[in-house]
């Protein structure tokens, strides 16, 4: 049975139901220039995102439009859930990409693929790679957080991090972005990630929050946080 209108009027309606006015506005705090249309919570999008995937997905995203914050989620995660290969879902994600005006949206659409084969992890390194130069801030943002999130391996750490050593933007969710993924790279790879922290080659901002990121992390041994001080600038 295809997606209707209806069908899409129907999910707004659970949006409304499933509204947290608290979510909402806490939500907001934490996005800056974002209004929240519903409040509704990742976990519920994802459940109605599992069960249009199953059910139409093409037919959704005839119909879905940019309408409110959740209707981009929404979209973005039947992209990203849609069970069939990365190369047939290519134009989807270029499409949505402009859409991406901010970090949870960002981050949301990254942390929902599943590159399921070496096909479809070449054809995702092939597409965000030129991606870490671009100024736009959410172009480049997700770059980097599909980078950390699915390319911190030895076929590709080497490259990511000279992909970001050379970053020019100042946006901060780029630079922030930066520094999470070198504390990851740092996590799985810490010879190869020292050895650019040592260079003191990033801007000031990415180097010392890069530092801090890993610092913080329960997978650092304390020894190596400490040794870490001394290339912050």
């Amino acid at each position: 049975m295809s997606f209707s209108e209806s069908d899409y009027s129907a999910i707004l309606d659970k949006f409304s139901e499933l509204g947290d006015t608290k979510y909402k506005a806490f939500h907001e705090n934490l996005i800056p220039g974002t209004s929240i249309a519903y409040g509704v919570r990742i976990p519920a999008l994802r459940e109605i995102a599992r069960a249009i995937v199953k059910a139409d997905p093409d037919g959704f995203l005839s119909v879905s439009c940019p309408g409110s914050y959740e209707e981009i989620m929404l979209r973005g995660m039947v992209i990203a859930g849609m069970k069939r290969p990365l190369s047939e879902r290519i134009p989807l994600i270029e499409s949505f990409l402009p859409l991406i005006d901010n970090w949870a949206v960002c981050d949301t659409f990254c942390s929902s693929f599943k590159l399921r084969s070496a096909e479809d992890k070449t054809l995702m390194w092939q597409l965000i790679e030129p991606l870490f130069a671009d100024p736009r801030e959410f172009y480049a943002r997700f770059a980097l957080v599909m980078f950390l999130g699915c390319f911190v391996e030895p076929d590709y750490i080497q490259a990511g991090l000279e992909h970001i050593e050379t970053l020019t933007q100042e946006q901060y969710y780029v630079r922030m972005a930066a520094a999470w993924a070198v504390s990851v790279c740092y996590v799985k790879f810490p010879q190869k990630t020292l050895l650019l922290l040592k260079r003191k080659v990033l801007p000031k901002f990415t180097q010392n929050k890069s530092i801090q990121k890993i610092r913080e992390s329960y997978r650092v041994p304390g020894e190596d946080k400490e040794m870490l001080l001394q290339y912050k600038i």
